[in-house]
């Protein structure tokens, strides 16, 4: 799969006053009609339960200077991650990353177990473009630039 390139994500929750997060770059578009969209989360992981018990998400592209956001929400211990971000809450209450290019917040529309990771699809909701700035890719295990 490394040599497959993608774009990266945080995606987002907001649960009992506090932000939760984590990178993401299984994301995809699935429907327009209606308008959807789908993540994998691990099965364990703390986002996913956020996720789930919030009833949506957020998914934050990222622009190419945010690789070190990338690696703290792909590596950081829990709640500590969102320590120094800028941030805000959307229209739906979601947190949204400050310097993302765009993002789009969902409501969930169907999940599915599959293997060690669950399948959230969620219904488009709410979106805004923030920034022209050029996405953050990864290939290879490594952040790259787009031309």
């Amino acid at each position: 799969m490394r040599k497959y390139p993608t774009g990266v994500t945080i995606v987002t929750a907001y649960l009992d006053k506090k932000p939760y997060g984590a990178t993401v770059n299984s994301f995809t578009s699935v429907s327009l009609d209606p308008p959807l969209i789908a993540i994998f989360l691990g099965n364990s992981s703390r986002i996913l339960k956020a996720v789930i018990d919030t009833g949506g998400y957020c998914v934050n592209i990222l622009a190419n200077n945010q690789s070190e956001l990338a690696n703290r929400f792909a590596y950081a211990p829990g709640p500590d991650r969102f320590s120094g971000v800028r941030w805000f809450r959307n229209r739906m209450g979601l947190p949204v990353i400050e310097g993302s290019l765009a993002y789009l917040s969902t409501r969930i529309w169907r999940t599915s177990e599959i293997a060690d990771h669950t399948l959230v699809v969620g219904e488009v909701i709410e979106t805004k473009i923030l920034s022209d700035a050029k996405p953050l890719i990864y290939h290879m295990r490594s952040y790259k630039d787009l031309c």
